[in-house]
């Protein structure tokens, strides 16, 4: 299948940095049942985690899920195409394609 081929090449590119939404990422996981990719979002000082009463925990760094597919789920989102020239860029320069 296609597909199985497109999520083990997008597992090759975890690790590598983007920015998504104004805000400097790691990309940690590609989920393929849900047709994502997990971003982390890499601030400075991450917001506390909270436990199930709202007490505070620990600080824990955001994570996003972005679609790889569009609503017609046939065609790659407007967003993991923008991804996908950051991701595949040579190390170090993810930040730079961002700002273009």
């Amino acid at each position: 299948m296609a597909n199985s081929e497109f999520f083990r090449r997008l597992r090759r590119l975890i690790g590598r940095r983007c920015r998504y939404l104004g805000q400097e990422c790691t990309l940690i996981e590609v989920l393929a049942d849900e047709a994502a990719l997990v971003l982390r979002c890499d601030e400075r000082l991450p917001p506390i985690q909270t436990d199930q009463f709202g007490q505070a925990l620990r600080r824990a760094s955001e994570t996003c899920h972005v679609p790889v597919f569009g609503d017609d789920q046939e065609n790659l989102s407007e967003d993991m195409l923008e991804l996908l020239t950051q991701l595949e860029a040579p190390s170090g320069s993810a930040g730079a394609a961002a700002t273009g």
